[in-house]
Order: structure tokens, then sequence, then C-alpha cells
């Protein structure tokens, strides 16, 4: 990987619909070299996925996300990465992250309701081997997600959470 690879890195993580000949112009190359660098960063799993950055509150959907903080017992011959791979395996588990400090593993989850979060947390991750301890915050709001401002000048709301 060189500077080149970095900066298709980069602009590609600002917008991720930039086009090839875009970058082509500010790196000064020629548009193949662009597409088969970004097809070598796929290739080597340095570019995992282009993706979008959504506001569902601004396009009115209700979800609920929530911080899930565990302390867990680490695998013998595994460490925490077994028990990490059993948590990634669910849909609603949008990201796992080892840490330092008091817990161990930090979940984020988004689910439909307060509800169908709780129950999930209860049936599928504190059920786990080796989980021993879980501590649940809600995402009352999202001011920035992934480098992408999400509050809107003047908007106040919070979203309604049921239980």
């Amino acid at each position: 990987m060189d500077e080149k690879d970095t900066v298709i890195l980069r602009e590609l993580q600002k917008n991720s619909r930039i086009s090839a000949r875009d970058i082509a112009v500010m790196l000064e190359v020629d548009e193949r070299e662009v597409e088969d660098r970004i097809s070598a960063l796929h290739a080597a799993g340095v570019l995992r996925r282009c993706t979008a950055v959504i506001d569902y509150s601004a396009a009115g959907v209700d979800e609920v996300a929530v911080i899930l903080s565990l302390k867990v017992t680490p695998e013998r011959g595994l460490g925490y990465d077994g028990i990490a791979a059993q948590i990634a395996r669910f849909p609603q588990v949008e990201s796992i992250l080892l840490l330092t400090g008091t817990y161990d593993l930090q979940v984020i989850i988004r689910g439909q309701s307060m509800a169908d979060v709780s129950r999930f947390v209860a049936e599928q991750i504190a059920s786990i081997e080796g989980v021993r301890e879980t501590m649940t915050q809600i995402v009352m709001r999202t001011y920035k997600e992934q480098g992408v401002e999400m509050s809107r000048p003047g908007s106040r709301d919070r979203q309604l959470i049921t239980f």
C-alpha cells in the first residue's frame, strides 16, 4: 500500500459514490489504474465495503440503538475472539470493539424497538457462555456518525423510548 492507495481510501471513506475518474484526476493517473487499485484493495481485505451513512430519524424511521458493554471470560486458546465471533453473527449487531478498562467488549446494537433490543440482549447475548456481565446504554441522539454530522440545526427532538 502506498500514498496513492491511502488517498483512494480517504476519498472513498468521505464519499463512497465518488467515481474512479474523479479520483484519477486528483491523483493525476489513469482511471484504469484507480480501478485496479480499488480492486486490489478489495481483494486484500483492506477495503471491506463502500456504504452509505443514513440518518434514519431524518427519514422518519424509528429505530433504537444501544451501546452494550460486556465483561467476558476469554476462551482458552481463542481469547476474546471466540465470544466476539459468536456475537458478530447476529444481524442486529452493528459493531464489536475490544476495549481496555472496566468492560472487555463494546457492542453497538440496532433494533425496531426497545422491547426487541432488550429481548435480544437477554436471550441471545447474555446467554452466551463466557458473558459475565452486561451494561446497556440507550442512544438518545446521534450527533455524528462515521465522520458525518447528523444533527439538524434547530432540531431538539429526541427519540421517544418506550418499554
